[in-house]
């Protein structure tokens, strides 16, 4: 092998290099003028020309020796964007490099989904319901608004008969109808159910939430021929009867009473 090469066979090198990089690749100077990239860094970088120029700016001005940051296409990929100085005798570069993280991105979205949603109906499972009902807790303590957590049961009265999967979550989209969009309604196990209302002016206003709840379970069941199938609830209001997550989730539990149409 040659111990040396000439510029023109190592700029032939480094193209060829840079090209077989799947990230994008690229070397600036302090203006962000492009003077070495390969075609997906010289794409990118139009896309976002002004935001690496201020970047550049902010690094040079900087002790930090890199910075990342990320940015969102208009075709929603999620991208990772890496800026790093490069310093000469008397000048300074920067080496750019840019990478889809779209994958990840989706991967930590469907992992954090499975921790805190039900796979089945796409509920709030209880550790994120439980987050939100402590939230709720603290913003009690601030205010003069009552919350309710609600506790909902679907029973059968054919009691050796079970409720197929299908059919609970046919009838979850029917419950969430029957909510605020600022209400919680979470899946605790498989037939029942926890409802966290917050911001309640009065008791009238937690029953009436909950009144609703039960028409929409009733409407469904009209419209299935279904009579076989019961839906019953019991309430709690906070901080009134308490301030602690677990315990109103026992009482709404325990205060459950027939309010199901027979």
């Amino acid at each position: 092998m040659k111990d040396n090469i000439s510029s023109e066979q190592l700029s032939e090198l480094l193209t060829q290099a840079l090209a077989l990089i799947e990230d994008g690749v690229a070397v600036l100077d302090e203006f962000s003028n492009v003077l070495v990239a390969n075609s997906r860094a010289s794409i990118l970088i139009e896309e976002v020309q002004e935001e690496v120029k201020k970047k550049i700016r902010d690094l040079t001005r900087r002790s930090e020796e890199a910075l990342e940051y990320h940015h969102i296409r208009k075709n929603g990929r999620w991208l990772r964007y890496y800026l790093k100085k490069l310093s000469v005798p008397n000048a300074l570069y920067f080496l750019f490099v840019v990478e889809d993280i779209s994958d990840l991105k989706l991967a930590e979205q469907t992992i954090s989904e499975l921790a805190h949603f039900d796979g089945e109906t796409g509920l709030p499972n209880y550790v994120l319901f439980r987050d939100r009902l402590n939230m709720a807790i603290f913003r009690s303590r601030r205010n003069n608004l009552f919350s309710m957590v609600a506790a909902f049961e679907l029973s059968n009265r054919e009691a050796v008969q079970s409720i197929q999967e299908a059919t609970l979550v046919e009838i979850t989209e029917e419950l969430v109808k029957g909510i605020r969009k600022s209400d919680t309604l979470c899946r605790f196990s498989r037939r029942e159910f926890l409802l966290l209302a917050e911001d309640l002016k009065n008791p009238d206003s937690a029953a009436r939430i909950i009144g609703k709840v039960l028409s929409s379970f009733e409407k469904w069941k009209l419209d299935q021929g279904d009579s076989t199938l019961e839906l019953k609830a019991g309430s709690v209001l906070l901080p009134r009867d308490g301030v602690e997550a677990e315990l109103l989730v026992n009482k709404a539990f325990a205060s459950i009473s027939s309010q199901g149409v027979e």
